[in-house]
């Protein structure tokens, strides 16, 4: 079988002519889609399972794929969950921004913003937020992590701030408030199934009215 390019190159400066790479490795975009998938799956595992009750077989057979081929993406369970927490704080980060740059007072900030984490909920195969025990990463990844996560508490926080400065939210402690509020937030993928009797943006809007109003009746609310 004959080359179309003579030994030596065919440019004449006697260097290798210049090959364009194969089409086959040139679909960064199919890389990510299936990066996401298993990173989907593995939130979905972790959060139901729990990160030691799972395993790369378990989350490679439901992707329809050998647990080489998973291997072969991350190369240990201890780093797929170091992604998936990765991806899971950067979405929050992507929330609390978008909801921060629609503008508003206060509160419609932060109400923004817990309604974009409810879809997020939904969305995706089910969860995008991670469950698992952070503290089953090493040290340094564990450290990330945090360092990564405090940018999304202190968004939160501000919106909290703005709010009791402009009059849409009650005086309160913002850090306190926002640890109750990702507190919360953090429970839900344990138990909301999303083809469960409930939608996410209905569950969104007793999660609000909750948060708002709270649980007690109002004077002259039957039984208050």
């Amino acid at each position: 079988m004959k080359h179309s390019a003579k030994s030596g190159g065919g440019n004449g400066s006697g260097k290798p002519a210049r090959v364009s790479r194969h089409p086959a490795f040139d679909r960064d975009d199919q890389f990510q889609r299936r990066r996401l998938a298993m990173l989907e799956t593995a939130i979905h595992f972790f959060n139901r399972s729990g990160f030691h009750a799972t395993s790369m077989e378990a989350i490679a057979t439901q992707l329809g794929l050998t647990k080489g081929t998973l291997y072969h993406y991350y190369e240990s369970k201890l780093q797929l969950l170091y992604e998936c927490m990765l991806h899971s704080v950067e979405e929050g980060r992507v929330v609390a921004l978008q909801a921060q740059d629609e503008g508003g007072s206060g509160a419609q900030k932060l109400e923004r913003f817990l309604r974009l984490q409810f879809r997020t909920l939904a969305g995706h195969s089910g969860s995008s937020w991670i469950f698992a025990d952070i503290s089953a990463l090493p040290a340094e990844e564990y450290a990330e992590v945090r360092r990564r996560q405090r940018v999304v508490d202190q968004l939160v926080q501000q919106f909290i701030a703005q709010g009791v400065a402009d009059g849409s939210l009650e005086a309160t402690n913002p850090k306190i408030a926002e640890f109750f509020l990702m507190g919360a937030l953090n429970w839900l993928p344990r138990w909301f199934r999303p083809e469960g009797p409930m939608t996410s943006e209905e569950l969104a809007d007793i999660f609000i009215r909750m948060v708002f109003d709270g649980v007690r009746a109002k004077p002259g609310a039957a039984g208050g």
